[in-house]
């Protein structure tokens, strides 16, 4: 072959490193110190190796270490240092895996922590070396720490808290537990966790608490609230408020529930005294008018629904008066508790039992026969029967006394009677057991016409009333703890051309019933608003709130609060100044619809109180609803404030209840001084009675604004 012309080209090779010295390299990189060493005779150490990384550690090259190892082990913490060297000749001796983790100062002073981990390795020449690192774990620790020192604080809180808080696991067993719950269900820690969630919950609510607790572990609800009775170590129970949320690990994995419990069962004894005070009679435990006006409701709707006969039977001790004055109020009580016992004694579990007050009984019979001669006839037996149990002498105390009652029955088919028809007509009848001698019974005689007559004549009357301007309004004063008149009640009178003043008690009633009270009402409110615009020149007056009676069916009638706005803007009224008193029966149809236009006369500035409170039907979860601004405590409690415990404890518990619910709280019918100053003493603010002032006209009543009010705080200096 013919020579290349091109010039030779000479092929330079740049020399490898050799494979030595590629892994010294890597070892001196490696963010771990490598090493090999021995001990020898008299058990020191000799280092064979020790990569470069030595001199973060020490500050001086990898050369000078091994030719003095104390270079290193000189800086291990002394009190490290012991241990350090007698794990390291045991190790050796054993020929095992050495491995420690200890504390180290660096040239600048800085304590690190390091890891030593070495292998025994047996050398070409048949010596045995250790093979191994040494790692700086400085942040690892530190990390560590504070994951402990942060569980630690956790605990100390988890501990700290005065409510039972606990872990529940998937399968719902409690994992964990701080002290208040080992407090709070008297079991020690140990006896709490491991052990089943439902261990906990009182044994007639535990099967059917495990179901749920599974089904919501299942589930993806994430959040439960709701209230228990447990069971303690001792036997003892108490209601709890069991919070829950599902919790997760640091990996989001869900573990089971996070669960807290508080102890409520002094809310709930609170609420239970509450109700009790709403609807039980506090001295015998009885339903009281309220709850029985219910329970008649809803008898008379079970009649209507099955087509039988009820009956209401009222009962009234004779002589129980004289039995008070003669032998003490303790003794009457002691004797109204016992007809109560009798009376339950008497009468089936569906049957009513209740108190209206003083010596006054009621017992309301459902499901009885559906022709009524045969339903008389049920009635009358059970009402014999009550008379002959109640006649049996009483012991009380040291004394053994008789007690008669008297009894009226009134009979029902369906729902046409209203509720308090149906006790006036048992009244009217128990009366008229009274009349015939007493201890012995009447039933409502529909041939009882005279009152009936009079009510169709009085209907016939009051529709000339208002168009010959018979009715005028009168007010009485409403005053204040400081003896200051701060409003008026507006009161209605009639003056019959013939009859003179007829009693409101007398037409109001009627004029309920015909309907007649719409027109008389509409004609009450442009009348009072006229009167509280002939105020406002006088700066005496023009401050007063005047406050309207409205009825039940004047307030839902349709277009009641479009009228009430007319008058309004007509007058020229200040609706600021206006309050309208609303009795409990309005609770008994369509709350909703009467909230709706309370919260429309509300906007208008127009405020409300709730009138003859306690006496009626009024629910607290209805109340709690209703823009009220203030109570007013029925005259009935205030009447006997002073000498019936009863009537004492429900002004109370009327008082704090207003307070509660921030309104303001007024007693009607005070009458005597005494009866101010215990009002007075249980936080009453105002007060309205003849102790103050008569319901007057107009004219009279700017004079009694400077006598009356002069007069009022020298009767409020004295109650001081």
């Amino acid at each position: 072959m013919p020579r290349s012309t091109q010039p030779s080209q000479r092929v330079q090779c740049t020399p490898q490193p050799s494979p030595e010295w590629q892994l010294q390299e890597l070892m001196n990189h490696l963010p771990v110190v490598v090493y090999r060493y021995q001990l020898e005779d008299g058990q020191r150490p000799r280092l064979l190796y020790i990569s470069e990384g030595v001199q973060r550690l020490t500050g001086r090259p990898a050369a000078e270490v091994m030719a003095n190892p104390m270079l290193l082990f000189g800086r291990v913490h002394p009190q490290d240092l012991p241990q350090f060297l007698a794990a390291d000749r045991q190790t050796w001796h054993a020929r095992s895996d050495f491995a420690q983790e200890l504390r180290f100062h660096l040239p600048s002073g800085e304590e690190r922590w390091l890891f030593i981990r070495s292998i025994p390795v047996q050398q070409a020449d048949g010596a045995m070396a250790y093979h191994g690192f040494i790692e700086d774990i400085t942040q690892r620790k530190l990390d560590a720490l504070r994951a402990q020192e942060s569980d630690t604080l956790l605990q100390q809180i988890f501990d700290a808290s005065n409510v039972a808080i606990f872990l529940v696991d998937r399968e719902g067993i409690i994992t964990r537990a701080n002290g208040s719950m080992a407090t709070m269900f008297k079991r020690t820690n140990e006896e709490i966790v491991g052990s089943p969630y439902v261990s906990l919950v009182h044994p007639d609510e535990r099967d059917v608490s495990h179901q749920k607790m599974l089904a919501l572990l299942a589930s993806d609800i994430d959040l439960v609230d709701l209230e228990r009775l447990y069971w303690r170590g001792d036997g003892s129970t108490f209601w709890g408020n069991l919070s829950g949320k599902r919790f997760h690990d640091s990996r989001g994995h869900e573990r089971g529930l996070l669960g807290v419990i508080m102890d409520i069962t002094a809310r709930r004894q609170a609420q239970e005294e509450i109700r009790n005070l709403a609807f039980y009679d506090p001295l015998t435990g009885l339903p009281n008018r309220r709850l029985l006006l219910d329970r008649i409701e809803r008898g008379m709707a079970s009649c209507a629904r099955h087509g039988s006969h009820g009956s209401v039977v009222f009962i009234d001790l004779d002589n129980f008066k004289t039995l008070n004055d003669t032998l003490g109020h303790d003794t009457g009580d002691m004797l109204l508790t016992q007809v109560a016992q009798r009376l339950r004694d008497c009468v089936r579990q569906e049957d009513t039992v209740a108190r209206l007050g003083g010596d006054e009984f009621i017992v309301f019979l459902t499901g009885l026969h559906a022709q009524a001669a045969h339903a008389a006839a049920e009635a009358e037996s059970v009402a014999r029967k009550i008379i002959d149990v109640l006649s049996a002498p009483y012991r009380l105390g040291g004394h053994v006394v008789r007690s008669t009652p008297s009894l009226g029955i009134a009979l029902f088919h369906g729902a046409g009677t209203p509720a308090n028809e149906l006790l006036k007509q048992a009244d009217m009848a128990m009366y008229e057991s009274k009349a015939d001698g007493r201890n012995t019974l009447r039933f409502f005689d529909p041939r009882m016409q005279t009152a009936i007559n009079a009510r169709a004549a009085m209907e016939k009357a009051l529709y000339q009333a208002l168009e010959h301007g018979e009715f005028l309004l009168h007010f009485q004063p409403q005053v204040n703890a400081h003896g200051q008149c701060t409003g008026v009640e507006t009161l209605l009178r009639w003056r019959h051309p013939e009859q003179g003043m007829v009693s409101p008690a007398v037409f109001i009633p009627v004029a309920e019933q015909t309907g007649q009270i719409l027109p008389i009402g509409r004609w009450v409110l442009e009348q009072a608003c006229c009167q509280q615009v002939r105020w406002q020149p006088d700066p005496t007056m023009r401050d007063l709130e005047i406050a309207i009676n409205v009825s039940a069916r004047q307030f839902k009638a349709p277009g009641f609060v479009q009228d009430l706005e007319q008058i309004i803007l007509a007058t020229g009224a200040n609706p600021a100044r206006l309050q309208l008193e609303l009795t409990e029966s309005i609770l008994l149809q369509d709350v909703d619809e009467c909230i709706a236009r309370m919260q429309s006369l509300r906007a208008l500035g127009v405020r409300f109180a709730l009138d003859d409170f306690g006496t009626g039907y009024s629910s607290l979860a209805y109340l709690k609803r209703l823009p009220l601004s203030q109570l007013k405590i029925d005259q009935s409690f205030v009447r006997d404030i002073l000498s019936d415990a009863n009537d004492r404890a429900i002004c109370q518990a009327v008082i704090a209840l207003a307070q509660s619910m921030g309104l303001r709280v007024m007693a009607e019918g005070v009458e005597a001084a005494e009866q101010w100053q215990l009002l007075r003493q249980q936080g009453c603010a105002e007060g309205q009675g003849y102790l103050f002032g008569r319901p007057m006209p107009a004219h009279e009543l700017q004079q009694w604004l400077g006598d009356g009010l002069r007069a009022l705080a020298r009767l409020n200096g004295c109650a001081a």
